[in-house]
């Protein structure tokens, strides 16, 4: 090339330019299309999940009575999301342990709980099941449940559930029978007996005692541990999670 010659002007330069600029918009917020939920995702206001709820471990022995506001946290650092909770931390943190890292609450997609910390970091995020009842699986502790008692089957009493049940590991196909009676065993229970050869999951229980739990049926065994079951829309009742071990299913004869 003459080196008095000037060069041609690139016409790609000014595409490229474009590109970069375009990238750099999309480089300036991270995480927009990630917080850019599909229509039916987006998760329902405060008011529709505040409420008085009692925060359970599987057994439902142990119980945290927790205040869900619709009222912002309003602290530095939070969220604008972050809603405040009302607890008693001491006597939580003796039936709850984990319940001493609730600083706030947000509602998820699907009504959703998620309980936050002081940091702002997942506490613990409850999924909605039935009867007013939201579940959760902290990784390394175990099953908890959140229940809210307004939306508990107000229509279920013991006395609906004494009589003979059959167990089973598959519908249709009961392997032994439950009896649950309604005498009372103390602090709100009832005497049970199983009859016949049960799963092995009931069998080592060997329940003795149940009742009912914010709208579950908890059978207890003489050493205090306990299986949960959720009442399905069939009449019979499920263990819950489902997922952790064998099911078990009651159903009446």
């Amino acid at each position: 090339m003459d080196a008095g010659r000037r060069p041609y002007p690139s016409r790609r330069r000014p595409v490229v330019l474009a590109a970069a600029a375009a990238l750099a918009v999309l480089l300036a917020a991270p995480g927009r299309a990630e917080d850019s939920a599909a229509p039916g995702d987006e998760p329902p206001p405060a008011a529709t999940l505040a409420a008085e709820y009692r925060l359970t471990n599987a057994d439902g022995d142990r119980v945290c009575p927790l205040a869900l506001s619709e009222r912002p946290l309003g602290r530095r650092g939070v969220a604008a999301e972050r809603y405040e909770v009302g607890l008693d931390r001491p006597a939580c943190a003796d039936a709850i342990l984990f319940s001493v890292d609730i600083a706030s609450w947000a509602p998820g997609p699907g009504n959703a709980i998620r309980l936050h910390g002081p940091d702002d970091t997942l506490v613990a995020e409850f999924t909605e099941g039935v009867g007013g009842t939201w579940e959760a699986l902290r990784e390394g502790d175990g099953v908890y449940f959140l229940v809210n008692p307004r939306l508990a089957d107000p229509g279920l009493h013991a006395a609906d559930l004494v009589g003979a049940w059959d167990v089973a590991e598959t519908a249709g196909e009961p392997a032994c029978h439950i009896e649950l009676t309604g005498t009372d065993a103390g602090g709100g229970t009832f005497r049970a007996r199983l009859v016949g050869r049960c799963p092995a999951g009931l069998a080592t229980l060997a329940p003795d005692r149940w009742r009912l739990d914010g709208g579950g049926l908890v059978l207890l065994g003489a050493g205090g541990d306990g299986l949960r079951f959720a009442a399905q829309e069939d009449g019979g009742w499920e263990k819950v999670p489902p997922d952790e071990g064998p099911p078990l299913l009651l159903s009446r004869p």
